[in-house]
């Protein structure tokens, strides 16, 4: 009885983790110094985009009934979405500093959150 308790428990736990997945996406996408674009996918479609720093500053879209595509520059780093699609094309400006450079990107998924963090 014990046993069949601690796996419900178990399946219980996990079934509220679903943020921990990153909602199929993957956490971090790297760029080699000439930059390049990179095709994501995951379990979700997202509603909204955001690319920030670690200071919080950034660029974000809101998407419009009429306009089916989600569209973010900031700084070095562009990305691309369809409304109705779990791709998210990612684009990374070439790197003439040779230092290590960073930048977030959040996809609004129902009232929750992806993160992806973008290094080059």
């Amino acid at each position: 009885m014990k046993t069949i308790l601690s796996i419900f428990s178990l399946v219980l736990l996990l079934s509220g983790c679903e943020r921990m997945d990153n909602f199929g996406y993957p956490s971090k996408v790297s760029f080699v110094r000439e930059g390049g674009i990179k095709v994501v996918s995951g379990n979700d479609i997202f509603h909204y985009l955001e690319i920030a720093d670690y200071n919080g500053d950034g660029a974000s879209s809101e998407n419009s009934l009429d306009d089916d595509s989600l569209i973010v520059t900031y700084k070095w780093l562009t990305i691309k979405a369809k409304t109705w699609d779990n791709n998210l094309t990612i684009i990374a400006e070439p790197n003439p500093t040779g230092k290590s450079r960073k930048l977030y990107i959040y996809g609004g998924v129902t009232d929750q959150f992806a993160e992806i963090k973008v290094t080059q």
